[in-house]
């Protein structure tokens, strides 16, 4: 009698195939030196990629309708939108209307897009030097689909920063600190070289891919301010920074205070055998109504850690995060799922782990994570039940996401130093409060140069 397998079964043997490839370890790219003299250095450095990326998924959930054909809840937030094949319907047909699949096949960029850098090294005095570094993103996918779309580059960062024995200060847009040490565990040990979760289907507009960041990871993003490092010592670090403030959603469009954002690290060498690494970082926003007095208010707050650990040719790496407004996909997101029906922030979890193993001249990963919403009691309505507003239209209730979940592997074969070939596979799961699902697999293959 044959056996019937389930999805997540053939997912895994599916993954299996992928790690069966084996691994050396290498040297990483580093910045090549254009020029220098006897006080200064210039400097470039970057990468170019180009994926194919197929996807099979379940269609975005559709919600049942009454006798009058009318939606009896509002689907919110999370899941995979995108055009969907679906049977014809005769005209006038009632009931729930079919979903439809996913299905699509891109050529498009990775979790790291192109991109190009910039910089000038040199002394300002005998112990402190200054650089200035500018990069620059780009996506090489057609915009909405749509071949004559103008791709223009994203100026991701450009800084200046002084380092001493006193510490280091950055003035201007680079990495956030809240959630730096969840992002750099999936782009050092899962997806710096691949693909991962595509992000926006349709790219419209086009953009990068997410890897696991809103399946267990909340993106760091880049951001502009003030950043001050301490110097090293006993292994620790602390930084501290001022980041221009984000506008939320709804009714918090106000605001006039920076957001603060710390990171506190703990590394320490492993004999010759690798190290390990501890973090802790939070963010902290003040968000007010606009045209009202600042008593009425609200904060958007977060709190990340987690840490990893190189041990030979293991890596592996574990973090989590929680708090409040952040949204799904990268702290103080604008999305449905951040806000309740009256406008207040939700609270908003993640967990995630991304293992490694580096054999010869290939890492094989693999990674699990979830990202998961909290209802506030004024989301607690029956959803079944519509309400009617004074001018007689009725409106659905949401159905808010509940849950985001991902499941990763693939496997990077580095034929040089400088060039790199991906296969990577990710299954997304999304859940919401009502119980409709989606499910969407995800496979990748493509190839990066770095320099």
């Amino acid at each position: 009698m044959r056996t019937q397998w389930s999805s997540e079964k053939r997912f895994v043997v599916l993954c299996s195939f992928v790690l069966i490839l084996s691994l050396s370890a290498r040297e990483a790219a580093a910045e090549k030196v254009l020029g220098h003299d006897s006080d200064w250095t210039v400097f470039t450095d970057g990468r170019v990629a180009a994926f194919l990326d197929y996807i099979h998924a379940d269609g975005y959930p559709t919600a049942p309708v009454d006798a009058n054909g009318a939606p009896l809840y509002d689907i919110r937030g999370g899941g995979m939108l995108a055009d969907a094949e679906k049977p014809l319907q005769a005209s006038g047909a009632t009931g729930q209307a079919p979903r439809g699949t996913i299905e699509r096949l891109r050529i498009r960029s990775g979790f790291i897009g192109n991109t190009l850098g910039f910089g000038v090294r040199g002394p300002v005095t005998a112990n402190t030097t200054v650089k200035g570094y500018i990069q620059l993103w780009a996506w090489v996918e057609n915009e909405g689909e749509q071949k004559g779309v103008v791709t223009w580059p994203d100026v991701r960062q450009g800084y200046i920063k002084l380092e001493g024995w006193w510490g280091s200060v950055l003035v201007g847009r680079g990495r956030g600190l809240f959630s730096r040490g969840a992002t750099d565990i999936d782009s050092l040990y899962g997806h710096g070289f691949g693909v991962g979760y595509p992000g926006a289907v349709d790219s419209s507009p086009g953009g990068f891919a997410q890897g696991h960041v809103g399946f267990g990871v909340l993106g760091s993003g880049f951001a502009t301010g003030i950043v001050y490092g301490t110097p090293t010592l006993g292994g620790f670090q602390l930084n501290l920074g001022a980041f221009d403030a984000v506008r939320l959603q709804g009714a918090w469009t106000r605001t006039k205070w920076p957001r603060g954002e710390s990171e506190i690290t703990f590394e320490r060498p492993i004999r010759q055998l690798g190290k390990f690494v501890i973090f802790a970082n939070g963010a902290y926003q003040r968000e007010y109504q606009g045209g009202y007095p600042d008593s009425i208010n609200t904060s958007a707050i977060g709190f990340g850690y987690g840490g990893r650990l190189e041990l030979g040719p293991v890596r592996f790496g574990a973090a989590g995060h929680y708090g409040h407004g952040l949204g799904l996909n990268y702290a103080l997101e604008q999305s449905d799922a951040a806000l309740s029906t009256a406008g207040k922030l939700r609270w908003f979890d993640g967990y995630y782990a991304q293992a490694m193993v580096v054999i010869r001249k290939v890492d094989v990963s693999a990674g699990w994570g979830i990202t998961r919403v909290f209802l506030n009691p004024d989301d607690q309505i029956p959803y079944v039940i519509k309400t009617i507003n004074p001018t007689g239209t009725s409106s659905a209730p949401p159905d808010v996401i509940k849950y985001q979940q991902g499941i990763s592997c693939g496997a990077v074969y580095h034929i040089k130093p400088w060039l790199h070939i991906d296969v990577d596979l990710f299954r997304a799961n999304f859940r919401w409060y009502q119980g409709d699902t989606q499910v969407a697999y995800i496979a990748n293959s493509g190839m990066i140069f770095t320099w």
